[in-house]
């Protein structure tokens, strides 16, 4: 199970550097598809003025085929704006687990203290998920019959942000696990934090070019 959070990651943003968003529309951008992940470098580019156009289409139905990009591409520019609809598009159950992940993108960005807070309250699993819930879905990574179930993109969003306050989090909870399988999960991630809090966002997805 070592390096579980570099692999999701790298899976989440694909290490494209050589490309460039300049003069193309925030709407073409979101609906490509992207087999790798939307690309972080590119996605990160934008500037705030295409927040309202993404937060529009996010309501819109007929671009629902579209809405995991449109998420993650609001996480990757960074803007406060979109805090409360993400929250509100992941609380609604319409997002895939990754919009929880992509918070931390957003937190790196902006240091947003209403999305770092919302990660730390869901690093474990609420009493009322259910296996259809947008949070982690039960699989062979934890012990069934463990005391905590992580949510991993809580995690691993809290891993992106670098944010001091998240390492507190993720060593507070640690301290109060039981699980080795938890326990590596959480040091893989504070490890990520580490290394993205002392470089930098870009700086750390660079280097982890082949």
């Amino acid at each position: 199970m070592r390096n579980l959070t570099l692999k999701i990651l790298v899976a989440l943003a694909v290490l494209t550097w050589a490309g460039s968003v300049a003069g193309q529309d925030i709407k073409e951008f979101v609906r490509q598809i992207y087999v790798h992940g939307v690309p972080y470098a590119e996605a990160s580019e934008y500037k705030a003025s295409v927040v309202p156009t993404l937060l529009e289409m996010l309501k819109n139905p007929k671009e629902q085929t579209h809405w995991s990009n449109i998420v993650v591409t609001l996480g990757m520019i960074g803007d406060a704006r979109a805090v409360g609809p993400m929250i509100a598009f992941i609380e609604k159950g319409r997002a895939k687990t990754n919009a929880v992940m992509v918070l931390g993108y957003l937190i790196n960005k902006s240091g947003n203290r209403r999305a770092l807070d919302y990660l730390i309250t869901n690093l474990t699993l609420p009493a009322r998920t259910r296996t259809e819930d947008v949070f982690l879905q039960r699989d062979d990574l934890f012990d069934a019959t463990a005391e905590h179930k992580l949510n991993k993109y809580a995690v691993m969003g809290l891993a992106l942000s670098g944010h001091p306050r998240a390492a507190e989090a993720l060593k507070s909870i640690r301290n109060s696990l039981k699980s080795s399988a938890e326990k590596e999960m959480i040091d893989e991630a504070l490890e990520t934090l580490k290394k993205i809090a002392d470089k930098g966002l870009s700086e750390y997805y660079r280097t982890l070019r082949p």
